[in-house]
């Protein structure tokens, strides 16, 4: 079955026109995924759970409910009930939770088919896809290239097409640059949009829940179907953006564009090009395309600012696995011993180096001189945003300035003064925005996306901006065919 470039809408017609069933489907995405074993990026199969529930979906096609039947993998750490969860740590190998994460429990509610669960950086501690405790997942297109991370394993199945969608997390840029690097669809909504119970936590005052897709309708689909207050997840929110896919193509023609003029020139010149042709072209179709002001100083922070913030917390949220509360268990003489040896054992190098630098912006001395500091800018750039956005309804910043590096050339350090570059996705984890990468120029068969960020809450907004770019920019649903 010749499925793969299949958006989710035609698949469900499909399956509503009894052109497929859902466990023809289903086995298909298996057959397909076993053939990528050794790519790393599928951590578990579920086969045999995901073909019984596909066997009972087959008795009651619903036409109504557009993921019935559609396959999915699941970032490796969204809790799984009865299905072993890992985050692609060696710690948690063997942790089966009782429990569904809320996310999880929304899309079986629609009756998508989990399939698997997808690697990651471990822990959510990466972008670039190399820390997996099961090993280096290299881009589809090029496997001496990045594919991004830490949601890589997901970026890669639907770049692969797979699936026509995956779930992420999103903590500094975890699905917003890998959508980049894999010339895929990448949404991190509104900061509580979607809950977060029963999500491994990284950063819990930066992570968020999202998806990826290959063109921006599917990823209103998902958006709809797991959006929601959760009393389960204290940061959740009750969200007006309802009904995205029913109103995708509703794009208010007043909606106004906004660019850091700095940001773009600081770009390769044919990305720089790239960009402010684009922006012509959008005056050119009646929209408002304007600079918008933002302070160097706060861009040039944006790396310092994460590192503190995210590493500090993540000492806090990953302390319960020591071997004891939770996690392998190794040997040792006192539970002293017990808790160093596991965490020794558990733990990566890059998760290790983060929890160093973490734990020393906690020491009690350090709080003060660093942490509260990076608190104290977080806010100051929180408040540049809303400057932003009290001029502009839509931020646009480039996800990446280059296609994917290769991996022999990630210690080539970029021009100091360009540096923020790689870290501007994350203002809109500092101040919660609903924030999108959609596929933008192509370098033969390797990719650089666009980014568009809204007022935090203002999630459909940003996916009707999103849309109408798509329709502009032309590139969807491509998958990696080789």
């Amino acid at each position: 079955m010749n499925y793969k470039k299949l958006s989710i809408i035609e698949l469900h017609e499909k399956l509503v026109n009894k052109e497929i069933t859902v466990s023809q489907l289903t086995q298909a995405v298996l057959t397909e995924a076993k053939k990528l074993q050794s790519s790393n990026a599928i951590n578990k199969l579920v086969e045999d759970k995901a073909l019984l529930l596909a066997k009972e979906l087959d008795n009651n096609i619903d036409q109504n409910t557009l993921l019935y039947g559609i396959p999915y993998f699941a970032k490796d750490n969204f809790a799984t009930k009865d299905i072993e969860t890992t985050s692609s740590s060696n710690i948690l190998k063997g942790y089966v939770p009782p429990f569904n994460a809320t996310s999880i429990t929304k899309l079986a509610d629609n009756k998508a088919v989990l399939v698997g669960k997808a690697a990651l950086d471990e822990l959510g501690m990466g972008g670039v896809g190399l820390y997996s405790c099961n090993g280096v997942i290299t881009n589809p297109a090029d496997e001496k290239r990045l594919v991004g991370g830490s949601s890589s394993g997901s970026a890669y199945l639907v770049a692969k097409g797979i699936v026509p969608f995956a779930t992420g997390s999103d903590t500094g840029d975890s699905i917003r640059k890998p959508a980049s690097f894999n010339n895929i669809v990448g949404f991190k909504p509104s900061y509580g949009a979607i809950s977060r119970y029963g999500l491994l936590p990284y950063s819990p005052s930066l992570d968020t829940v999202g998806f990826f897709t290959r063109n921006v309708t599917d990823m209103a689909i998902v958006c709809d179907a797991t959006f929601g207050y959760d009393n389960k997840d204290a940061t959740s929110h009750h969200n007006d953006s309802k009904d995205i896919y029913q109103n995708i193509n509703d794009l208010d023609k007043n909606t106004k564009f906004g660019y850091i003029k700095k940001v773009i020139d600081d770009l390769t010149e044919t990305t720089r090009k790239a960009y402010y042709e684009f922006f012509e072209l959008l005056k050119s179709k009646g929209y408002v395309v304007e600079e918008v002001n933002f302070n160097q100083d706060l861009l040039n922070a944006l790396s310092a600012i994460y590192k503190m913030i995210s590493y500090s917390e993540s000492v806090s949220t990953n302390s319960n696995l020591d071997g004891i509360k939770f996690g392998q268990r190794a040997e040792g003489a006192d539970y002293v011993e017990i808790i160093t040896n596991s965490r020794t054992q558990g733990f990566g190098n890059e998760v290790k180096q983060r929890f160093i630098v973490g734990a020393l912006n906690l020491n009690k001395e350090n709080q003060t001189v660093y942490l509260n500091k990076a608190k104290q800018v977080r806010r100051l750039i929180v408040q540049e945003l809303k400057e932003v956005f009290a001029k502009t309804d839509i931020l646009i910043i480039p996800p990446t300035d280059k296609v994917p590096p290769l991996i022999s050339e990630m210690k080539i350090k970029t021009a100091p003064e360009k540096q923020y570059l790689d870290h501007i996705l994350t203002l809109a984890n500092f101040n919660g925005s609903p924030s999108i990468t959609i596929p933008f120029i192509k370098e033969h068969k390797l990719g650089i996306g666009i980014n568009l960020s809204a007022k935090p809450k203002n999630d459909l907004l940003c996916l009707q901006a999103a849309k109408m770019f798509e329709d502009i920019i032309g590139i969807k649903n491509e998958i990696v065919e080789y």
